[in-house]
């Protein structure tokens, strides 16, 4: 269960811009992509997301008045947790999830120039011909405070910032902030990048082996692919969700 979001930093203490996950070797993905950089490995709960915490929030909301100058944030500041809720509710329908559990905490960080948001959600859900699939969404906001990002965003179109190779197909969203594209990182990760003004949202879901469970099914060897091998039919999903993200992150 996700338990209450965290808020580290402020105008004058550094915090980290990463999330901690469980560290648990049972909890390993197994062979595949792993984004293993920036995710940590799977913990898998029986109890589903719940909404954030309002106090955090708001206070959050509150540190969004101080901020002046720089790029246009359209209104966007940090608010309740991307994984908390029915946010996501989009692409984890579409996934035909049966279990959703964080990762770890929901985790902010304020600064001078740069504040901050990340959480993940793990998610199992049938796979074919029998077995269960496992997938993680990570979902990030950057709000740039003080220098516009787009030099930077339009530099990575295209690049897996996690492997710095280029990506294996990339095409342009319209109708989402001011410039978006979906990067289709291997056959079973696919990545939503939005910029609107100076916030920056990166969406992105990736599938994992599994290993069968029904019974008198043939076993499935460690490293075969039970996740579905074609992600295309999840993009309409994460344009949806990522719509909902935004709404989030929006002062009312």
């Amino acid at each position: 269960m996700i338990s209450e979001p965290e808020m580290t930093g402020g105008f004058d203490t550094p915090g980290p811009d990463v999330i901690a996950g469980s560290g648990d070797p049972e909890d390993d993905p197994g062979p595949g992509r792993g984004r293993a950089g920036r995710r940590r490995a799977l913990a898998w709960g029986a109890a589903g997301a719940v909404l954030a915490s309002a106090v955090w929030a708001g206070a959050l909301r509150a540190y969004g008045h101080y901020h002046h100058g720089g790029p246009d944030l359209h209104g966007y500041v940090l608010g309740d947790s991307p994984c908390a809720g029915t946010t996501l509710a989009p692409l984890t329908t579409a996934l035909g999830a049966t279990d959703v559990s964080s990762v770890s905490p929901a985790t902010a960080r304020l600064g001078h120039a740069l504040d901050q948001l990340r959480c993940t959600l793990a998610v199992s859900a049938p796979s074919r011909p029998a077995g269960t699939a496992r997938y993680e969404i990570f979902v990030t906001v950057d709000l740039h405070r003080t220098t516009d990002p787009r030099a930077e965003f339009d530099d990575q179109r295209g690049l897996d910032s996690d492997t710095l190779t280029p990506a294996a197909a990339t095409r342009p969203v319209p109708g989402l902030g001011d410039e978006a594209y979906l990067l289709t990182l291997g056959a079973q990760s696919e990545e939503l990048k939005v910029r609107h003004g100076g916030a920056v949202f990166t969406l992105t879901l990736t599938g994992y082996n599994a290993l069968s469970t029904a019974p008198g099914a043939p076993a499935v060897p460690r490293g075969a692919a039970t996740a579905p091998a074609d992600f295309d039919g999840y993009q309409d999903a994460l344009v949806r969700a990522m719509r909902k993200v935004m709404a989030g992150q929006h002062r009312s």
